[in-house]
């Protein structure tokens, strides 16, 4: 996994990472080399030296000048710690297999100069606003550490990120670290995925894939994998039943004293004997390895002169992959002749449609990032820059629209954007189309009467505002949000009361079971699953019924008002047959009700994410959030 750190001081860190006494002679390599177009600019190379890398972790730049104010705190940088899979770090540092180490070391150098172009970014005050400006540049000290505290074989690197970066105007700044904090787990994903690719050309299989990317080799079980890690163990012992913070102290707590001047050789027989211990042979997982490796070369050699035969290859890895992520034959976010391209590109393209589909049956929009992310997951044998590559091509035909402005960085399916504007049509077919129940200034008052004397409570002035819109408005659609603790089901009380002795029947609306019984006991309104309203009238949202059916459903709903809680956790696919099915019937109401907090990346309550400026057609939805309805009030918590 990957560990992100704040480095806390400039002399501590060149003491951990790169001087003499750090695990001393047990590590293979301590001194450490520069990485990324910052180091580059600096004229910071090679080997890294400890008064140079201290003194830019203290702010000091080799070209003159510094970082921050003098005498003003600095932080000095930001610690990502790329680990290697137990079995992996044992076959490279036990199995004496240095290729893996080579592999695992480029992988990680590909991630971070995949983070300089994604990850750096400065901050800069513009108008009295702060503004995060993104740059292209990041100072790496990256270190490869080989032990654990407890001695065991444990190969990682310390990508040491310098808190600097180069503006464009050619000034250098204080790095904002947020991204790489944010990119935790994709930075992982880059670089096992490279990692994985690579290691196959190597001769080697690799096992189940788990969370973020990680695999371990083919052939070392669980169990040896957990002997040869003390050191999680005792972790794990420690922070059992405690929560985050516990378990980091529980990490500091368990940590033996850094041990100097560890004889290698014995500490590689220890090893060894211990591998043996465990039933396996490391190294001669590894001269399998080299002889299989040796075997795909001339395999390789001859695919090249038999197109044919790649073709069939091609062909089943396609039914393959789509059998395994479940895509339908002739998918069109997967090519047509895609079958005759390299694997990894075959790959690539069935996990970027099974991520677009994955994310876009919960959300109307995502960012780049997480389609990455998603289709990484997947753990297929393809790398990141051939994944980004797919999302342009799909960018490019039309297939994925990317977000402009403020939205930079953000997209959304075609059939996503007809599903927005079919909606958004429906909500517009009724405006005006609904009755209102009291006129506003008689519906607050008859709601704070009732609220007082029925429930001895006064409304807030944000819920008062929701149960007039709700009386008084004349649109057949109207949506409410408020945070959670607004008091929405305090505000549906009365406000059903009053519909209630005005002839209106009310149906309650959720998305679960749980949440249908809560509605129905913190408000009294009868109500359904959301899914078993819409199956109830299937043949009407087909348009399969006759005018009898119709005739008779839309009697059975006269004078009823829906109010659909929890809004923001129903599909966007479901609104759309929901708000479909309150025109065709005719109902008094619809009344979606949802906690903007719960929007994710939508900042809360204020506007859409979408906005026509940023994205083609008038997307105002995501599945876990309904906003900018054409009639809405905001709870006061």
């Amino acid at each position: 996994m990957l560990s992100v750190a704040n480095v806390r001081s400039a002399g501590g860190a060149a003491s951990y990472f790169a001087k003499d006494n750090y695990y001393a002679s047990a590590d293979a390599d301590r001194s450490g080399l520069w990485v990324g177009k910052g180091a580059e600019r600096l004229g910071l190379s090679g080997v890294v030296e400890p008064r140079a890398f201290e003194a830019i972790l203290r702010g000091e730049l080799p070209i003159g000048g510094r970082i921050g104010r003098d005498g003003a705190a600095h932080r000095a940088g930001t610690d990502l710690t790329f680990s290697l899979p137990k079995s992996w770090s044992m076959l490279a540092l036990v199995g004496r297999d240095q290729r893996i180490v080579d592999a695992y070391r480029e992988a990680v150098i590909e991630t971070l100069q995949w983070a300089e172009r994604n990850a750096a970014f400065m901050r800069m005050e513009q108008a009295g606003k702060e503004r995060q400006i993104q740059t292209d540049n990041l100072t790496v000290a990256l270190f490869q550490h080989d032990t654990n505290r407890n001695q065991e074989h444990n190969l990682h690197f310390h990508a040491v990120v310098a808190n600097t970066t180069q503006a464009k105007d050619g000034t250098w700044k204080a790095l904002r670290n947020d991204r790489l904090w944010e990119f935790n787990t994709l930075l992982n994903a880059i670089t096992m995925a490279r990692f994985r690719v690579e290691v196959e050309k190597l001769g080697y299989r690799i096992g189940d894939v788990g969370k973020h990317g990680n695999f371990e080799a083919n052939g070392i079980s669980r169990e040896a994998v957990m002997a040869f890690s003390t050191r999680r163990q005792e972790v794990l012992e420690a922070r059992r039943g405690t929560g985050l913070e516990a378990g980091v102290i529980a990490t500091l707590a368990t940590r033996s004293a850094k041990q100097n001047d560890v004889d290698r050789g014995a500490l590689q027989s220890q090893w060894q004997d211990h591998a043996w211990g465990q039933g396996l042979d490391l190294e001669g997982m590894v001269r399998d390895a080299r002889e299989r490796s040796a075997a795909i070369a001339i395999v390789a050699q001859r695919r090249d002169q038999d197109r044919p035969s790649i073709a069939e290859r091609g062909k089943v890895m396609v039914l393959e992959l789509a059998e395994r992520l479940g895509l339908k034959q002739g998918d069109p976010l997967v090519p047509a002749r895609i079958h005759l391209r390299p694997a990894q590109e075959i790959a690539a393209a069935h996990a970027v449609a099974s991520a677009v589909r994955h994310l876009s049956e919960r959300e109307a929009a995502f960012k780049v990032t997480d389609l990455t992310k998603a289709a990484l997951d997947f753990g297929l044998p393809t790398t990141m820059p051939l994944i980004e590559k797919r999302i342009t091509q799909l960018a490019d035909q039309g297939a994925l629209s990317k977000g402009r402005g403020t939205m930079q960085g953000w997209l959304t399916t075609t059939d996503a954007a007809a599903l927005e504007s079919r909606m958004l049509a429906e909500i517009d077919k009724g405006k005006g189309a609904a009755v209102p129940i009291l006129p506003s200034d008689i519906a607050g008052a008859q709601l704070q009467a009732s609220a007082s004397f029925n429930f001895g409570m006064t409304l807030n002035a944000g819920q008062e505002g929701a149960g007039r819109m709700i009386l008084s408005s004349s649109n057949r659609i109207v949506a409410v949000q408020g945070v959670a603790g607004a008091g929405k089901s305090s505000l549906l009380r009365p406000t059903a009361q009053i519909l209630g002795e005005n002839g209106k029947r009310i149906v309650g609306l959720g998305v679960q079971n749980t949440l249908v019984r809560m509605l129905e006991r913190e408000t009294g309104i009868p109500s359904m699953t959301l899914h078993r309203f819409l199956g109830q009238h299937r043949k009407l949202l087909d348009g399969n019924a006759s005018r009898a059916e119709l005739a008779d459903a839309r009697t059975a709903y006269r004078d009823t008002v829906l109010v659909l809680d929890e809004a923001s956790m129903v599909s966007t696919r479901d609104q759309d047959r929901l708000v479909r099915l309150a025109n065709v019937l005719e109902v008094d109401r619809l009344v979606l009700m949802g906690d903007p907090k719960q929007l994710g990346a939508v900042e809360a309550g204020s506007r859409s994410i979408f906005e026509e400026e940023h994205l083609p057609t008038g997307f105002v939805y995501s599945r876990r959030g309904l906003i900018d309805m054409p009639k809405m009030a905001c709870l006061a918590p």
